[in-house]
């Protein structure tokens, strides 16, 4: 994740980019060394979240209908939240990482709007604890991963990044963490440079059946082949390990939304405006977002070996996770 100073060089210069860029990755390879440590949060109390599952659109649209009021009341929070002419602001509540009283900090960079006409920032990606420095998706993510699925110390975990905080809280507390970027286009996966590993998560370098868990929060959407990728994290994991992921998700659609394609000689074609993400390894030109995953990603997962494909839901606004259709999946290797 880019700093947001570095993003404003990004932005009012090229020459003074292409300066910073160096500094800023040579800080992200030296902080990837260092485990944020600390215990395992045991989410009691104030801390739990409980997150409705769903394994089908179907499902999802049931929910929907019957939680239109509750729905509609969160809206109204989340719209009462923001605070008018503040582009950046904080909002109080309770990290349940932390597990302690924070400040949830969040902007309007990126802004949408609600169902009920709302502008709104863009939730799942800020909302970052001023105490552990975690965005809200992947907050929910550890958390879901820990107190609903299991993941435990003596886990074999593998996560598809290794610069930004999330991977080094993991190291920090379990004892078998492998982290990843991806560094370069035809760099062979498993070489390395400044110790990061860089892998293609479309042909990674892991023996079959290497760990208990995979985690990767937002990065499918920037890869060419994502039935390969399917594939591949399905072979290494172990039977019985279990997948968490996160990826931009239309929760209205059933079918995946392709914005590009990449042809076999290499050349990407455009179906949609492009759109680019941040990207901590290229922070001048960004990631390519390749597509927009559907509820048919659950059964592209099924298809490839998976069981016990499902939808999470979160929302919390004491936790500081606000929003609509805030999903990440889970699925067990079979």
């Amino acid at each position: 994740m880019m700093t947001s100073s570095l993003k404003r060089i990004v932005k009012s210069s090229p020459f003074l980019a292409r300066l910073a860029v160096p500094a800023f990755r040579a800080q992200s390879v030296a902080l990837s060394h260092m485990p944020i440590k600390g215990s395992i949060p045991r989410f009691e109390g104030r801390a739990r979240m409980e997150s409705p599952v769903f394994r089908s659109k179907s499902e999802y649209d049931a929910w929907l209908s019957e939680s239109a009021d509750q729905r509609a009341a969160e809206r109204a929070a989340d719209a009462a939240a923001v605070q008018p002419g503040a582009f950046a602001f904080g909002l109080e509540g309770f990290c349940s990482i932390c597990n302690a009283p924070t400040v949830f900090v969040t902007s309007m960079e990126y802004v949408s709007t609600d169902a009920d006409g709302h502008a709104q920032p863009n939730w799942r990606e800020h909302l970052i604890c001023k105490g552990c420095g975690l965005r809200s998706r992947v907050r929910a993510a550890l958390q879901i991963a820990i107190q609903d699925l299991g993941m435990r110390t003596d886990h074999a975990i593998y996560i598809t990044e290794q610069f930004g905080p999330t991977y080094r809280w993991l190291k920090g507390r379990f004892a078998d963490v492998t982290g990843s970027e991806y560094l370069k286009p035809g760099s062979p996966s498993g070489s390395r440079h400044m110790g990061i590993n860089h892998q293609d998560i479309q042909a990674l370098s892991f023996a079959d059946a290497s760990f208990d868990v995979l985690m990767s929060f937002d990065v499918l959407e920037h890869v060419p082949d994502n039935a390969a990728a399917f594939r591949e994290i399905a072979r290494v994991l172990r039977p019985g390990g279990r997948l968490v992921l996160t990826i931009p998700f239309t929760a209205d659609r059933h079918e995946t939304t392709v914005r590009a394609e990449m042809q076999p000689g290499g050349a990407i074609v455009h179906h949609l405006p492009v759109e680019m993400h941040g990207n901590p390894t290229d922070p001048i030109n960004g990631a390519l977002c390749f597509r927009h995953y559907g509820w048919d990603a659950l059964d592209k997962l099924r298809a490839v070996g998976f069981t016990d494909v499902t939808a999470h839901l979160y929302h919390s606004a004491d936790l500081g996770h606000r929003g609509d259709h805030q999903l990440l999946i889970s699925a067990v290797r079979v």
